[in-house]
C-alpha cells in the first residue's frame, strides 16, 4: 500500500472491453486508467454484480491501476477480490450512461458471420421481394418509406401462400429461402422502429466492419 492509501492492481481486460474503454475515452477525454478506477467505484456504489464473460487468453489488454485502499478492501470483502469482473460491470454501466451501448462478444461474432454471408446477396434479395424494381436512387425519405411499405405488402401477400399451404409448400420455402438473409432483413427492420436499437445495430455492424478489415 502506498502512503497515499492506494493499492496498485493489475487488470486484464478482453479486447471487447478495451473497445468500450476506447469509446468512453473518446467521449469523455479521460485516461483509461482513470476510467477503470471510476468503473470500480461505480460498481461498488451501485452494488453491481461482477460481470460474467468468456475470458480470452490471447486477445487482452493489461492495465496497472491504483485504487483507493477502501475500494479494494470493499471489493475483497464483498466479492472476494474479483476486481476485474467488477470493473467490467462498471465499464458496461458507464457506456450505458454515456449512451454507448455494450455489444456482446457472441452477438458480434454472430452478426459478423451473418453479414459475411448476406452482404453479397442483399441486392438480389431485395429485388426478389417485388416484381417491380424500385427507383435506382431515392433521395426523399417519404418516397423511400413508401417503397419499403409497398415491398412489404407484396411480401406479405406472397408469404400468405405458404401460410395457407401444406407441409410440402413450406418445405420448399425452407429449401430455397436463406434464413440468414431473412434474419438480416428482420433485424434491420426491427432496429428502424427504435432509434436506440438502430444505433446499437449500427455500432455492431461498424465494429464488425473494423474487425473484418483488421
Amino acid at each position: 500500500m502506498s502512503p497515499e492509501g492506494t493499492i496498485s492492481y493489475h487488470f486484464i481486460l478482453n479486447n471487447e472491453h478495451d473497445e468500450l474503454l476506447d469509446r468512453l475515452q473518446k467521449k469523455t477525454g479521460k485516461d483509461k486508467h482513470v476510467l477503470i478506477r471510476e468503473a470500480v467505484r461505480l460498481a461498488l456504489s451501485r452494488s453491481l454484480v461482477p460481470a460474467d464473460y468468456r475470458w480470452s487468453k490471447r486477445d487482452n489488454r493489461s492495465f496497472h491501476v491504483k485504487l483507493p485502499a477502501e475500494d479494494a478492501a470493499t471489493a475483497k470483502k464483498s466479492w472476494k477480490g474479483r476486481l476485474t469482473p467488477l470493473a467490467v460491470s462498471g465499464i458496461i454501466e458507464m457506456t450505458k450512461a454515456e449512451n454507448l451501448q455494450k455489444v456482446e462478444v457472441d452477438d458480434i461474432r454472430s452478426l459478423k458471420e451473418e453479414l459475411a454471408r448476406t452482404t453479397q446477396r442483399l441486392e438480389s434479395l431485395i429485388q426478389s421481394f417485388s416484381t417491380e424494381q424500385a427507383p435506382r436512387e431515392i433521395t426523399d425519405n417519404a418516397a423511400a418509406a413508401l417503397a419499403v411499405r409497398a415491398t412489404l405488402r407484396k411480401l406479405v401477400a406472397q408469404l400468405d401462400y405458404f401460410k395457407k399451404g401444406n407441409d410440402n409448400d413450406r418445405k420448399k420455402f425452407r429449401e430455397i429461402v436463406d434464413p440468414v438473409e431473412v434474419g438480416y432483413v428482420t433485424s434491420i427492420l426491427r432496429a428502424l422502429f427504435d432509434e436506440d436499437g438502430f444505433q446499437r445495430w449500427m455500432l455492431a455492424t461498424e465494429y464488425m466492419g473494423k474487425t473484418k478489415d483488421d
